[in-house]
Parts: structure tokens; C-alpha cells; sequence
């Protein structure tokens, strides 16, 4: 028998595809099915359990994890039964990251599919990894967005290509330390061979820090790698306005190298239909995946030409006299918002807060001050946002409970008719009163259109 605790999206995936294998499978979700946790640890006492499927939102410290680990019942991931079960002649890509991540797959699939090839996109985005394959299609690659908690507890999946977009501190609820968060997220290179890629994001100290601490260690030093950076180095770079591969990608650019020579122009940055730099580190992870899957520079730089924003990331849904509102609800930890505050340099007024994730906010704070004119406090963390501010001597600033009052007090605040930026960027998770961050983003959209859009302005 085999247990799958968590019947959401990866547990719904991981039953259709086991049970399409003629295995004996039990459903356990305290919320979702009749099964609950109590009848799940008597199946450990009673029956012979093969292996527990877990969800990814469970920690390995929930009481039935760590009695079936007492037992020495096997704990897998969803996507460690998918890859179990894929043909292997289909090529897995795979990105983590602590942002990014879901933009740089999302895109990439699209690329895939615009280059002509049969092509899934799963896992962390979309639809679960064991879905996809349950469904048994013929396929050149499946794209796979991993979070942490679908790296941890040792992972068998073998990546083709994988890159960490890049590391920022996050999820400190769930792990002991910022590090052990940064080296969970190694794990995605942990089984690649001598004929698989790893991308290397030059940019990133955190990333080039555990890497060296690694690169001696021998699941780690097989892979190829090709090196990205927004700063005039690697093999795929930005030199001037102008984006750079290398015609022979094992080589790195520096500048003894004749560029015209030895390196091929793919379009200038001003090009790129997704803007700010946040988006440039992701773009330049695509290019150097689909150089490796073989795509003609010309699909490329089309793609890249008329690529869409993913909804809630940076999306401007909304716009009222010279206003425009943003959501950002995928803004879900400090750096990924501070990103989003930088791409608008002014006239710019924040929505942010949410739950408590237990990580530092200082730098949050000091982007605030520095470039925001006034910011809304909603949520969990809203007073532990608000000491930070203090801190460094902001004011503008008024806190709410809800998103709702935030807009309400927007709508009787501010002149519509003078240029300015709403950002609803939370810079934290939304668990504290959303499902998650969808949810979120499109209950924000809701409500602004709901409570502005009967202005006469």
C-alpha cells in the first residue's frame, strides 16, 4: 500500500498516475478528504505501507513524517514518482530560485513550443509533474519549476539542464538556517552526468559561495556549465546595451577577446518585451537553455521580441486617470519586491505585507525609504513592517488589517489625475489570509476595479 499525504495539486497528480500503474493507493488530507491523519497513523501500526508520497507544503517535522520515518517507511516526493515513471528519452529542464523561477520556466516553455517542439511545463507552475506524466504523451522536454520543498530529502530526478536563478533569504519558518535553505536548492544538480548543464548565474555572490563549497564534492562536479551575467562576463552576457553568446559556449568572455570575433550579438536589451533587470537575469537563463537545446538565434530574439509578463509578476492591469495600478502578488519575500520597487523610479506608492515568514526586513525598509513615496501596511507582519520604518525614519505610511482598506483609503486619498505607480508588491507570503499568492493577486485586481472603477476622473 502506499500512503499520499496531501491530496492538493502534486497529490491529486501523484494518485491519477500511481493508480494508473495498478498500485493500492490511500488519499490522506485533513481538509480535503475523509481519511484524516488519526486513520493514516493506524494504517502505520497495521498495514505494510511501500512508501509515503508527500506534499510539499508538509514539513518533515509533522508527527506522521516523523513516525513513518521511525518506522523506516520511505518518504517521496510527487516528483521523484513522476521521474520514476517518465520515459527517459524526454529531456527534463529545470529552474529554482528563490525568484524568478516561475517567469524563466514559463517563458522558456513557450520558447520550446515557438521552436517547433513537443513540450509540458509542471511541477512548483501549472499542472503537478505527475500529471503530465499520466497522461503519457510523446514529448521532446517537460519544464519543471522546483521550489525547496520539492528539492529536499535527497531527490533522484536527473536534469538535463538546471539553474538556480539566483538566492535570497526566504522560508526561514521551514529551515534552520539561510544556508540550509541555499544548499536544499543544490539538491536540483545532485544526479546530473557529464553530458548534462548547469547554468551558472555569475551575478549572484550567495550562489557562487555554496557552489565553491561544493564544487569539490562529486555529485556536483560532472555537469557542464554555462556562465550568465548582466556585468560583462560569461558565456552568455550583456556588454553595452548589447546581449552576447559566445560562438563556442565552453568558453567565457573576457576582454582580451575580440567580441565581433569571438562572440554573436543577439539583440539589444531595449529590445526585450519584459522589462527591468530582474527580468534581464531571467532572460539570459533562457538564451543559454536554448542554446543548449539547439534553438536558431532568430527564434530567439523573436520570442524574446513579444514574450508577455506572467500574471502576477509585475503586471499593469489597471489604469485611472494618469494612475496605474500594478500586481505583483508574486512578490513573495523581500528581494523580489525590492526588485519591483527599482523598476519605478519614481511617483511610486506601495501596497505591501502579509504573514510572518520569520525573515529579516531591514533592507526592505531601506528600499522603502529610499524610493517610495507612501507605502499601505496590510496583513500579519504589518507591525513588524512598521518598526522597521521607524527605524530608518520613514513616515509616510499608514496600516491596515485588510487589502480592502488599503484601496478604500486610496480611493479618498490620492488625485488620480497626477502620474503615479500603485505596487502591489507584499514581499512576503499571503497565507495569513489568502490561499496563496493567486489567489491574492486576483482578489487585489478585483477589488480595485470593484472600488475605483466608478470614478469619474
Amino acid at each position: 500500500m502506499i500512503i499520499i499525504y496531501g491530496a492538493g495539486i502534486s497529490g491529486q497528480g501523484a494518485l491519477k498516475l500511481l493508480e494508473s500503474k495498478k498500485k493500492e493507493v490511500i488519499l490522506i488530507d485533513d481538509k480535503l478528504t475523509e481519511l484524516k491523519t488519526t486513520d493514516a497513523m493506524k494504517m502505520l501500526d497495521e498495514k505494510e505501507v511501500e512508501y509515503i508520497v508527500k506534499s510539499p507544503g508538509i514539513s518533515f517535522s509533522n508527527p506522521f513524517i516523523k513516525k513513518a520515518m521511525d518506522k523506516n517507511i520511505e518518504i517521496k516526493s510527487e516528483i521523484d514518482v513522476a521521474y520514476e515513471y517518465m520515459d527517459k528519452n524526454i529531456e527534463v529542464i529545470a529552474f529554482t530560485g528563490t525568484n524568478g523561477k516561475t517567469t524563466t520556466c514559463t517563458k522558456m516553455y513557450e520558447l520550446l513550443k515557438k521552436a517547433g517542439f513537443e513540450v509540458e511545463l509542471g511541477g512548483n507552475v501549472g499542472r503537478s509533474f505527475a500529471e503530465i506524466i499520466y497522461e503519457d504523451r510523446r514529448l521532446d522536454y517537460i519544464v519543471l519549476e522546483l521550489s525547496s520543498y520539492q528539492l529536499e530529502n535527497n531527490p533522484t530526478i536527473k536534469p538535463h539542464v538546471a539553474g538556480i536563478i539566483n538566492l535570497t533569504p526566504d522560508h526561514l519558518s521551514r529551515y534552520d538556517s539561510v544556508e540550509d535553505y541555499y544548499i536544499t536548492k543544490f539538491n536540483i544538480f545532485r544526479n546530473q552526468g557529464k553530458k548534462d548543464y548547469i547554468i551558472v548565474n555569475m551575478d549572484d555572490n550567495e550562489f557562487l559561495n555554496i557552489s565553491n563549497k561544493l564544487q569539490h564534492a562529486e555529485n556536483y562536479a560532472k555537469p557542464r556549465r554555462l556562465f550568465i551575467s548582466r556585468v560583462d562576463k560569461g558565456s552568455i552576457f550583456v556588454h553595452q546595451n548589447g546581449i552576447y553568446v559566445m560562438r563556442n559556449l565552453e568558453e567565457i568572455y573576457n576582454s582580451k577577446f575580440n567580441i565581433d570575433q569571438q562572440a554573436k550579438l543577439i539583440m539589444n536589451k531595449n529590445e526585450l518585451s519584459l522589462k527591468g533587470e530582474h527580468n534581464l537575469e531571467n532572460v539570459l537563463f533562457i538564451i543559454a537553455c536554448a542554446k543548449i537545446c539547439g534553438i536558431p538565434n532568430k527564434v530567439i530574439r523573436n520570442y524574446l521580441r513579444e514574450a508577455k509578463s506572467i500574471e502576477h509578476r509585475m503586471e499593469e492591469f489597471f489604469t485611472i486617470g494618469e494612475s496605474i495600478f500594478i500586481n505583483d502578488s508574486k512578490g513573495t519575500n523581500v528581494d523580489s519586491t525590492n526588485k519591483a520597487i527599482n523598476s519605478y523610479p519614481e511617483h511610486l506608492c506601495l501596497i505591501c505585507g502579509g504573514e510572518d515568514k520569520k525573515v529579516p526586513l531591514v533592507k526592505l525598509a531601506l528600499d522603502i525609504n529610499e524610493n517610495v513615496d507612501f507605502t499601505y501596511i496590510f496583513g500579519e507582519n504589518r507591525f513588524l513592517i512598521e518598526e522597521e520604518l521607524k527605524k530608518v525614519g520613514y513616515k509616510n505610511y499608514r496600516m491596515f488589517e485588510t487589502v480592502d482598506e488599503c484601496i478604500l483609503d486610496i480611493k479618498t486619498t490620492f488625485d488620480f489625475n497626477h502620474k503615479r505607480y500603485f505596487l502591489f508588491s507584499p514581499a512576503t507570503s499571503s497565507f495569513d489570509q489568502f490561499k496563496n499568492f493567486e489567489v491574492r493577486g486576483v482578489y487585489f485586481k478585483d477589488k480595485v476595479k470593484e472600488i475605483l472603477g466608478d470614478l469619474n476622473v
